[in-house]
């Protein structure tokens, strides 16, 4: 199936698994108790914008890459009967703070960042998740995205990490930021620029989202 058509997964299979990584492995097993966390919407956020370029290589801008992702992520969430929010849903540029109130006014909303990453050594790859202990869930729901991305694409594992990237730290709601591969290394960058990547990362997202919301 061709992950740049935009067609639709069924998400049932997904329903009730359960995300297990053990030495670097991942497995998902079926869940028979699978009970939910209520959030409203989802608050979809696509990094910098505008005169804020993120990360580049060349003309590779982080900032088109994210909002594509966040757009394909929207989709899917509203097939699935969700409803989303975005900080931004064209090439503008919003400020941290916004992002932040924007996802504080909504009440029992989560919140989902999408970022591509870069460094100074290009031999870093893979992807990461970040979030901040103000919010209990904020722990869980990065672990759920964490592990889809990486059932979806196999890329390198940086882990779930903590962090007082302001967009969390100021946000109340259960929040996480995704880097879905660095732009500085040749072959996180191929990916990212492939339209099947960026759908796949896309699914995981979703994917994370969805057992959060039925998880333990």
């Amino acid at each position: 199936m061709s992950y740049s058509a935009h067609k639709v997964l069924n998400f049932n299979f997904f329903t009730n698994f359960k995300a297990i990584l053990l030495s670097s492995v991942l497995i998902f097993a079926i869940s028979d108790n699978a009970k939910a966390i209520p959030f409203t919407k989802v608050i979809l956020d696509a990094g910098h914008g505008g005169h804020d370029l993120g990360g580049t290589f060349g003309l590779t801008y982080e900032k088109h890459l994210a909002l594509d992702v966040v757009r394909r992520v929207d989709t899917y969430l509203k097939s699935q009967g969700i409803a989303t929010k975005l900080t931004r849903a064209r090439d503008e540029f919003i400020s941290l703070q916004r992002r932040a109130r924007i996802a504080n006014a909504e009440s029992g909303a989560i919140f989902v960042s999408i970022h591509f990453n870069h460094a100074r050594s290009r031999k870093a790859a893979g992807i990461e998740t970040f979030y901040h202990t103000k919010n209990k869930n904020s722990l869980k729901l990065a672990h759920m995205i964490q592990s889809a991305s990486l059932y979806k694409t196999r890329a390198n594992n940086r882990g779930v990490k903590k962090a007082n990237f302001l967009v969390l730290s100021k946000n109340n709601r259960p929040a996480v930021l995704l880097e879905c591969a660095f732009l500085t290394n040749s072959s996180d960058r191929f990916r990212a620029l492939d339209p099947e990547y960026r759908q796949r990362i896309a699914e995981a997202v979703a994917m994370g989202i969805i057992k959060f919301r039925q998880s333990n």
